[in-house]
């Protein structure tokens, strides 16, 4: 029996056929008692893989899964800004407007693991240490470029519909890029409870004959009606300070750790197979904490239009949401995106201000010297809300797909945080409003061109001082600098 044992242990067909058991236990040589034992002793043991064949890589026992991707895009991209800073009247230096063209490339690796026992973990890297781009400009010569982390993260999910993950991860929120950069991975602790996989919230039947007695076609695999409903919450990690910093007006909240809360419930209705509906109202809220070089350590901020400043007053209502639906065979998506800061009189005028209308120059009037007292402003209901209206048409999952896209914003100065913000729109400023419109086109199924424009403006103009900009470097210092910016990217993406 130990050689016929050795003989199947060895033969893939085992594992689907059985044969050659059957064949042996017709003719004498094995009781079906005998053969149900050679069955159980094998299946304990993994089939042999062919000589030559054996796998380079080796894993533990408990790695389930191993998935390996990423992608490389190409871009050309131009950006032209005039400064919301004005100009003196003898001014000869001025810079009206900062254009530039660049050649940018981004490189991500990823790597997903699935372990026994519920558990998961990632990693990610990427080109540039900046957290809302990952964009490396062709530049320095021939030198090379580095490398970052941008994933790390360790899962548990004890049964479907119930995960925890801690660590950096992807944004595990429903959104838009109203609120939060795609290109962020936020750190911390997120836990999600996906309540339609608990618990059956179909609801639908096949439809029937006039006669009500047998379906008009065969029942389909499920029920053609769902809802889908999840709880996401998020306890992120935004700037380590020390805990023994000696805390004075001057200073600040050094001491604080600065933290980042959201809670989101995501509902999605899907009717039929070509119309879904989704809301996902949610809360986001900071602490009392300094960050970047106003924090301690002063480590400063690398995001684009990064704030180094205190990141209190901020209790945000967002509620983003689409409408998905087909004309025919085409895709359509209607969206939507909205943010209320319920505290953003106190952050304009603790934490941005004092803000401005007007400027005052020099005795020779050639250059904005301070802000007379008299112009100074107080925010309105539009300075803390920020919203977006949108549509798209098309998908892009397969060669030849093709999507148009294109939606209108307005983001006042204290709606939304300055540095989780879209680098993008505006080039991260806020106080703006305007266009985002492009389309993408699948050369093939892996690689997509695509070109996407912006063109802003001001939402409130004449605001000056304070957070939004500074006379001594009005094309860079503040989070509301410009007056108008427009931007052109030219991509070519290669997923693999």
């Amino acid at each position: 029996m130990a050689g016929y044992l050795a003989a199947l242990a060895v033969s893939p067909a085992f594992a689907t056929d059985q044969a050659l058991l059957d064949a042996l236990v017709r003719k004498g040589i094995l009781t079906d008692k005998e053969a149900q034992q050679i069955e159980e002793e094998v299946s304990k043991e993994p089939v042999a893989p062919a000589p030559g064949t054996e796998s380079k890589i080796k894993l533990g026992d408990w790695v389930q899964e191993l998935r390996l991707y990423g992608d490389i895009r190409l871009r050309g991209q131009y950006d032209t800004e005039q400064p919301q800073i004005p100009a003196a009247p003898r001014q000869t230096n001025y810079p009206n407007v900062s254009q530039r063209w660049r050649w940018r490339f981004r490189l991500r690796l990823n790597a997903d693991v699935q372990l026994a026992g519920g558990w998961f973990a990632g990693f990610g890297l990427q080109t540039n240490n900046a957290a809302d781009s990952a964009n490396q400009t062709f530049t320095q010569g021939f030198d090379n470029y580095n490398i970052y982390i941008n994933k790390a993260f360790i899962g548990y999910s004890p049964v479907e519909g119930i995960t925890a993950i801690a660590g950096k991860q992807a944004n595990p929120f429903y959104t838009t890029d109203l609120f939060w950069d795609p290109d962020i991975f936020p750190q911390g602790l997120v836990e999600r409870i996906d309540f339609h996989k608990l618990f059956d919230l179909s609801f639908g039947e096949p439809g029937y004959s006039k006669e009500g007695k047998a379906p008009v076609a065969p029942p389909p695999e499920g029920p053609r009606n769902a809802l889908e409903l999840s709880l996401i919450a998020g306890q992120l990690i935004f700037f380590d300070n020390n805990e023994f910093n000696q805390v004075t007006g001057a200073t600040g909240n050094i001491k604080n750790d600065a933290y980042e809360f959201e809670t989101q419930l995501l509902a999605r209705l899907k009717l039929g197979k070509n119309f879904s509906f989704t809301v996902a109202p949610a809360v986001f809220i900071t602490n009392d904490a300094e960050v970047g070089s106003a924090g301690n350590p002063a480590i400063a901020l690398n995001n684009t239009g990064a704030f180094n400043g205190n990141q209190r007053d901020e209790l945000i209502l967002l509620a983003p949401g689409d409408i998905s639906f087909k004309i025919g065979k085409l895709p359509v998506k209607l969206y939507w995106d909205f943010a209320y800061n319920t505290n953003g009189n106190d952050r304009w005028n603790d934490v941005y201000g004092p803000l401005f209308s007007d400027v005052t120059f020099n005795a020779a009037r050639t250059a904005v010297t301070g802000f007379p007292a008299s112009s100074r402003i107080s925010p309105s209901f539009s300075d803390n809300l920020a919203w977006l209206v949108g549509i798209q048409f098309g998908q892009n999952k397969k060669q030849g797909d093709l999507s148009i896209f294109g939606n209108f914003r307005q983001i006042g100065l204290t709606s939304i945080d300055p540095n989780i913000n879209d680098s993008d729109f505006a080039v991260s400023n806020l106080n703006m409003q305007g266009f985002k419109f492009g389309l993408a086109y699948n050369v093939t199924d892996y690689a997509v061109f695509a070109v996407t424009g912006y063109i802003t403006w001001n939402l409130t103009q004449n605001l000056y001082g304070g957070a939004a900009n500074s006379p001594s470097n009005i094309t860079g210092a503040g989070i509301a600098h410009d007056t108008t910016a427009d931007t052109l990217q030219v991509d070519l993406n290669v997923q693999f």
